[in-house]
């Protein structure tokens, strides 16, 4: 099988336990983010910056993406209740060389007990993380297991004779077109997403891209078609200590169906339900799953 991308990542399964009871937000990408940010903030400073201010605006308007990516559990309406001694789990995933500060990110979990979940500062403690990639524990009853910590290549599989895919957007997916949340999502519109975010990735944390075929693909895009579209927008927000106030945080949920020749983007949608699609993908937004027909 020849190579379409070269991506890494670690992939750490966490676990937390509930010191109380917690009622929190129904979709917890931010409020994980901003409290793993803070736990950061106070075990290491420098490895704080590297993986979350790599996201921020850099000359001519283009946004770097971020070395890391947040996977909440799922969106739970109209909140997420989790009863004293009961676990909440997410990942937390490292993409190429940002895999090196595991160990940063680890000592910062170790210390969510101080900061509290959600408004009210819910307590929780760290139960056991695990590579989920190879499932091998990596730290539980305050031992760190430093041999656990391994990344491994994002894969991109190939199938044939494919006519046919069934995308669905687990988490909101966020597209923006002047200014504008895109509501209607093409297959090319699609694919143009996925490959940027390859490119972005591969290019500034380490990896390799097939340039040429990107072209190729976004060109071989055009002529697959939309045959079956159910999806809705969801409407969220989130509170940001940046700005101190509530900011828009939604996306696509739903179903959509394309036909046409699709053998050629079955490893990069492989890629993309490890990856993500759009906006905010940081806090797990566009996520999504893929059946091939």
């Amino acid at each position: 099988m020849r190579k379409h991308f070269e991506l890494s990542c670690i992939s750490l399964k966490v676990s937390l336990i509930a010191l109380q009871r917690a009622e929190l937000p129904p979709y917890l990408g931010s409020t994980l983010r901003g409290v793993i940010g803070q736990a950061l903030l106070q075990t290491d400073k420098e490895i704080c910056a590297f993986l979350y201010r790599n996201g921020e605006e850099a000359g001519g308007g283009k946004v770097i993406a971020k070395p890391y990516m947040i996977i909440p559990p799922d969106i739970c309406m109209p909140q997420t209740v989790i009863g004293q001694g009961e676990k909440l789990g997410f990942e937390i995933l490292l993409f190429g060389c940002a895999a090196k500060y595991a160990a940063s990110v680890v000592s910062a979990l170790e210390q969510l007990y101080r900061f509290g979940l959600g408004a009210h500062r819910y307590r929780f403690e760290l139960s056991e993380i695990i590579n989920s990639q190879t499932q091998r524990i990596i730290w539980r009853q305050g031992q760190y297991y430093k041999d656990a910590v391994t990344s491994i290549p994002i894969q991109g599989y190939e199938l044939q004779n494919v006519k046919g895919t069934v995308v669905k957007l687990c988490t909101p997916l966020r597209i923006r077109h002047g200014g504008q949340l895109v509501k209607q999502i093409s297959f090319q519109s699609l694919i143009r997403n996925i490959t940027n975010r390859v490119i972005a990735l591969s290019e500034r944390y380490g990896g390799w891209i097939d340039s040429e075929e990107v072209e190729q693909l976004v060109v071989l895009a055009e002529k697959v078609r939309v045959v079956k579209e159910e999806i809705k927008v969801e409407h969220m927000e989130r509170y940001s200590n940046r700005t101190n106030g509530k900011m828009d945080f939604s996306g696509l949920l739903g179903t959509i169906e394309y036909e046409g020749c699709l053998t050629p983007f079955v490893p990069w949608l492989y890629a993309a339900q490890r990856l993500h699609v759009g906006r905010n993908t940081t806090f797990g937004m566009g996520k999504i799953e893929v059946y091939f027909i």
